[in-house]
């Protein structure tokens, strides 16, 4: 049986990605400040004692996931310090310092590196500054190491992901179903999960591998 490790995993996506994993023959190490090993993203702290609790029961992981994210949406002159800080530990700083952390663990040809990002990394938005550039961050870190680790393990594989029915953001999940349901581009979590599982089972998958759901029938994607 293969160990995977998930950051997030009792978000929208991580926890049904959590289920999906173990039907797929995963033994699976949930991470959030919710799950097993408990962990706020925005506490240095609480990062290190999560990594050593996970350096504490695998002696190798063949997958990690980071599907944690924090969505402030704010003009600039209205985010607080505080609003940048979580925003750049959630989304950045935490999943580089999980990976930095856990390579070693990862030394199988087939280990794989995959992180949730977004099409605010790719496509700057207003009111959105922070965000948006804490996601470019990302995308820069993974792509960065796509080069850094080219022909060596572990793998890496980035997700730029479009708008998902979670409660992610601002709005709840209610609301954006009605947004849907009036034509607003948005994935099910279902879709999304199925998506991802096809993508860790599939050897020859790319580096980077944007979704968004106008590509596949769910509404009309559009720039903001």
């Amino acid at each position: 049986m293969k160990n995977a490790v998930i950051i997030g995993a009792t978000g929208g996506i991580g926890s049904k990605l959590v289920v999906a994993l173990k039907q797929n023959q995963y033994s699976v190490i949930e991470v959030s400040r919710k799950s097993e090993i408990k962990c706020d993203l925005t506490n240095y702290e609480d990062i290190e004692k999560a990594i050593k609790d996970i350096k504490n029961r695998v002696g190798s992981i063949d997958l990690l996931i980071n599907a944690a994210g924090i969505g402030i949406y704010k003009n600039i002159t209205d985010t607080k310090d505080q609003d940048i800080q979580q925003t750049f530990m959630v989304n950045t700083i935490a999943p580089a310092v999980f990976i930095r952390e856990l390579l070693p663990l990862m030394t199988s040809k087939e280990a794989l590196i995959l992180s949730i990002g977004s099409g605010a990394g790719v496509i700057p938005m207003r009111g959105r500054s922070v965000y948006c550039s804490s996601k470019y961050a990302l995308r820069g870190l993974h792509l960065s190491l796509n080069e850094e680790y080219k022909d060596k393990s572990p793998n890496f594989c980035l997700i730029t992901l479009g708008s998902t029915l979670t409660n992610f953001g601002p709005m709840t999940v209610d609301e954006k179903q009605k947004e849907f349901e009036n034509g607003r581009a948005y994935f099910p979590v279902d879709f999304v999960v199925e998506k991802l599982i096809e993508i860790i089972n599939d050897p020859k998958r790319e580096k980077e591998i944007i979704l968004y759901p106008g590509d596949h029938g769910f509404g009309h994607w559009k720039k903001p």
